[in-house]
């Protein structure tokens, strides 16, 4: 399955601390439905060319609930149109803050096929929310009703926890709220990515992040049957206990020819990441095909990638099956270039090695 990360705003009605959009490039307002149209057209017609690919549509931003309701039923409207004989290959989620969302929009997602919301939550002051200072108090409220009538309408919402400088004052604090907060105990804790000192009080290192989850980690593995999808951990387990090899994109070593971010304008790259840096442009989706797009040549540094590393920085590495020595966007701001292995991919193997293998008398066998 291919991957679009289709990024119809660039605006927000949230002033996060440690947003990713690491650039001073203006922002762009909203993709014209013109445009929007278009990528319908696009899709189509790569899927037509393979009758065996499915493609996986993100809606991004900013904040894609900026756009309002209406511009999610023109989406439907347009797959109907162009997408007659394909739509059933194509899959949608969305990445939202939450904070907008409201009951005039189940009926679209609904009509989509939309039916998980991927979000963010972060309780701390002065994290998240509009304004300068953030107002966090407002975002939270905003977030909390959101999420209430997200699920009334039968729509799950996965949160991802940012680790940030403030959180490893009190991790199992952040835990149990987490937990609380979703009964399921469905939630992500990711690492904030920081790459300049403008935020020093939010940036950690690898090793802060592997510590943080190694305070949590034996609470969970007691009660993992009462929490039972808290990421890392739930993941890991499922690599390591159950044998089932589940990646995200920046671990696959596999994102080279699957993934494509399409930005407000058309504009295309490699993912959000590498848009906001100006790196892997594709050209703009007005002008070439997904299938040109997706076997530009520019992307075989990734595959390239996997050959160096396994070959030199990370030869010999027994986490290589499920590391891939991170996602190459991490090599850039600190060598130039995508060569280079991510620290951060090896906190995964400091984490196992110090804390996963101890606890659970479990070994990390290699996948093959």
């Amino acid at each position: 399955m291919a991957t679009m990360i289709l990024k119809i705003t660039e605006q927000c009605n949230s002033n996060c601390a440690y947003c990713d959009v690491v650039t001073n490039k203006p922002r762009a307002g909203h993709m014209p439905l013109a445009l929007l149209e278009t990528v319908f057209q696009r899709l189509n017609e790569f899927l037509e060319a393979d009758p065996r690919t499915e493609m996986n549509v993100i809606w991004h931003g900013g904040e894609p609930l900026l756009v309002g309701p209406d511009y999610f039923r023109a989406a439907h409207a347009f797959q109907q149109k162009h997408c007659r004989g394909t739509q059933g290959r194509i899959r949608h989620g969305i990445q939202s803050n939450l904070t907008l969302f409201s009951d005039a929009f189940a009926e679209p997602f609904r009509a989509l096929g939309i039916d998980q919301i991927g979000t963010s939550f972060d309780p701390e002051p002065g994290v998240r929310g509009p304004g300068k200072p953030s107002n966090t108090d407002l975002y939270n409220r905003n977030f909390m009703r959101g999420d209430v009538t997200a699920r009334r309408h039968g729509l799950g919402a996965g949160i991802i926890y940012v680790v940030t400088k403030r959180s490893l004052e009190r991790p199992l604090e952040v835990f149990y709220y987490l937990t609380n907060l979703r009964l399921d105990g469905g939630f992500n804790m990711n690492p904030v990515l920081l790459y300049d000192s403008r935020r020093d009080d939010l940036a950690i290192t690898p090793h802060e992040y592997v510590e943080f989850l190694g305070a949590l980690f034996p609470v969970w593995w007691k009660h993992q049957a009462r929490y039972p999808n808290v990421d890392p951990f739930y993941s890991l387990t499922s690599i390591i206990r159950d044998r089932e090899l589940r990646l995200g994109c920046s671990d696959s070593g596999r994102c080279a020819y699957g993934h494509v971010n399409v930005d407000p304008a058309g504009e295309t790259s490699q993912c959000g990441r590498s848009s906001d840096w100006g790196l892997l442009s594709y050209g703009n989706i007005r002008d070439r095909s997904l299938a040109d797009i997706l076997r530009d040549t520019q992307r075989d540094v990734l595959m390239e990638r996997n050959n160096i590393l396994r070959n030199g920085e990370c030869g010999g590495c027994r986490f290589w099956s499920i590391c891939h020595g991170g996602c190459p966007l991490d090599s850039w701001p600190k060598h130039g270039d995508l060569l280079h292995r991510s620290e951060w991919g090896c906190s995964r193997k400091a984490f196992v090695e110090r804390y996963y293998e101890p606890i659970t008398g479990l070994r990390f066998v290699p996948h093959e």
